[in-house]
This record gives structure tokens, C-alpha cells and sequence, in this order.
């Protein structure tokens, strides 16, 4: 995609237009010299506002480049595609991505209040399938797109990739052509299972304490049909799921890690592909963790294996 003022989607189009009626800003550089195209409108279906992402897109190597789609936590009922936990932030985990070759697409998506469950679901293929729509204009390689969340976006990842339940219901967005597999799944310390302890209440000094009294797992409860069962990735397993790695910490004290270690034994058992990463001490994003680089380094190694990507190319430091 040219870096230019005169590129697609300067002029805004009329409502009937659907995503294509947004503009947004011409693409510029990024710190790390990749092409960085923000607030591109991926679904704006009427009487919901207009859900966004942002995408950077590493300028090094051949070929079109690998896609992660970045789903933040936040206990489905805040948090923002612009956020990212302190601890997180601090390692640097999206500039990781794209020094390691991956285009990086962050996603809003509508919380718990906005659009009843599984509307935050609906969202994020909606934003995957909107993807693979323009990926020739982005140079994004369709074939090869991991979805990689924290917290309740780990949740929501492992959901997309394991729920049958969402084969019946209606789809929110465009391009209904486009596939909605995702090739990897990295679930960092996401719940599994509500019908088990889930979630627990964050201390006040927590990176993700919410900023509500409620029950996260209950207000989603309220305005839909799906019980917690059927809001749990663990009631799916099966042996034909894409590669997941689930990653925990001893010590989290959000979400239980037996969550995980739950899940990833269900897993094992059904015969999916599934690894399992439990880093000792560690808390709710991975606060006291011996070292967050290796964390993510070995998260990026599992998604290298599961998308055939290990030759991506990294920015010269």
C-alpha cells in the first residue's frame, strides 16, 4: 500500500457504502520503519457505532507478511485497541511482533454493555474476515493469520477458533465470502471454563482492576440466552481445531490458573494441537514473571510453527 496522501479512502462515501463510506488517515512510518495505517473502520452495522483497527505492516523481506490479530482484555466490559497493560507495554509485546516479520492488526470490538454475547465474537471475525478482504491492498498474507488475546481477549480468542455454537447465528459486518479461520490461537491467561471459579475479583492495585462492582461473567449473562456452559471454550473441544497454545501464571490472581491447566488437559485428551506455557510466580499479565521476553518469544516461536512462518523476516535492529 503506497504511503502517499492521494491512497484509498480519503473521501468519505455515503452511509450505503457500509466500511467503505470511512475514511482513514493516509498510512505513515512507524517507529520501527513498518507502514502503519490507523483507524480503518472494519464494521458498521446500523444502530452500533463504528468499530476500528490499526494496523502495522513490517516493510522488510518478500513476500505478503503474516497477520496477528491482537483481541485486548479488559474483562469484556472495557479497555481499547489503543491500550495495552503496563506490563505489556513496558516489554515492548506489539513492536515484538513486527520486529519478528508480523503485520499487527489491533481490534476494538463492542463490550458487555454494548451488543448482548456473543456480539464481541461476531466483531472480532468480522474484523478477520474484513482482513483477508483487503489483504492484497495491505500486503497481508490471508493464508497465515494467528488471533492472540490476554485475559478476556484470550478467552475470546479460544472462542472464535472452538465454538460451534456460533455456526447458527447471524453475522455482524461485510465481506460474508471471506473464511473466519484463524490458523493459530494464542490464549495468554484467559478463562476456559465459567462453569468453574473463572474470574476472580482484581485487587485494587491489579493492571485490569475493573472499574465496576458487577460481575463481568453476569452482565454478559443478562441480555442472552447462552448459558455458561456455552460461553466456555472448554465445552468444545475436539481433535480438528487449529494449533493453540495456552499460557498462564502460577500466580495469577484473576484468573485461576487451573483454567488453563484444565483446558489445556481437555485438550490433550480430544487430540488437538494444543502447548501449554505455565511460568511459575507469575501473576494476571504476568506481573512477577522471571522474564517477559522469553514469554513472548516463545509465544512468536509457537506461531512461526503453527503458520509456517518461520522464515519471517526480522527488522535489522
Amino acid at each position: 500500500m503506497s504511503e502517499t496522501h492521494g491512497s484509498t479512502n480519503q473521501v468519505p462515501g455515503p452511509l450505503s457504502a457500509g466500511t467503505a463510506a470511512f475514511p482513514h488517515a493516509a498510512p505513515h512510518t512507524g517507529a520501527l520503519g513498518e507502514l502503519v495505517v490507523e483507524n480503518i473502520v472494519y464494521s458498521c452495522d446500523p444502530g452500533y457505532r463504528p468499530l476500528f483497527l490499526d494496523l502495522r505492516i513490517p516493510r522488510t523481506g518478500e513476500g505478503p507478511k503474516p497477520l496477528v490479530v491482537w483481541v485486548h482484555g479488559g474483562g469484556w466490559m472495557q479497555g481499547s485497541r489503543r491500550r495495552l497493560p503496563p506490563n505489556l507495554f513496558k516489554h515492548r509485546l506489539h513492536d515484538r511482533m513486527v520486529e519478528h516479520g508480523y503485520a499487527v492488526a489491533a481490534i476494538d470490538y463492542r463490550l458487555a454493555r454494548e451488543a448482548p454475547f456473543p456480539g464481541m465474537l461476531l466483531d472480532l471475525l468480522a474484523a478477520i474476515r474484513w482482513l483477508r478482504a483487503h489483504a492484497a491492498g495491505f500486503n497481508l498474507d490471508a493464508r497465515r493469520v494467528a488471533v492472540w488475546g490476554e485475559s478476556a481477549g484470550g478467552h475470546m480468542a479460544a472462542m472464535i477458533a472452538v465454538c460451534t455454537r456460533l455456526e447458527g447465528v447471524a453475522r455482524t459486518g461485510e465481506y460474508f465470502e471471506q473464511p473466519e479461520q484463524t490458523q493459530a490461537v494464542v490464549d495468554w491467561y484467559g478463562p476456559s471454563d465459567f462453569t468453574r471459579p473463572a474470574v476472580r475479583a482484581a485487587a485494587s492495585s491489579s493492571q485490569e482492576s475493573p472499574r465496576t462492582p458487577e460481575h463481568p461473567i453476569q452482565v454478559m449473562q443478562q441480555s442472552c440466552d447462552w448459558s455458561l456452559a456455552d460461553m466456555s471454550p472448554a465445552t468444545y473441544v475436539r481433535a480438528d481445531l487449529p494449533p493453540i497454545l495456552l499460557a498462564h501464571g502460577s500466580a495469577d490472581e484473576q484468573v485461576p490458573v487451573d483454567q488453563s491447566r484444565s483446558f489445556y488437559a481437555k485438550l490433550r485428551a480430544a487430540g488437538a494441537e494444543v502447548d501449554y506455557m505455565e511460568v511459575e510466580g507469575a501473576m494476571h499479565v504476568w506481573v512477577n514473571a522471571p522474564s517477559v521476553p522469553e514469554i513472548i518469544d516463545r509465544s512468536l516461536a509457537f506461531v512461526d510453527n503453527a503458520l509456517g512462518a518461520t522464515a519471517a523476516r526480522k527488522v535489522p535492529a
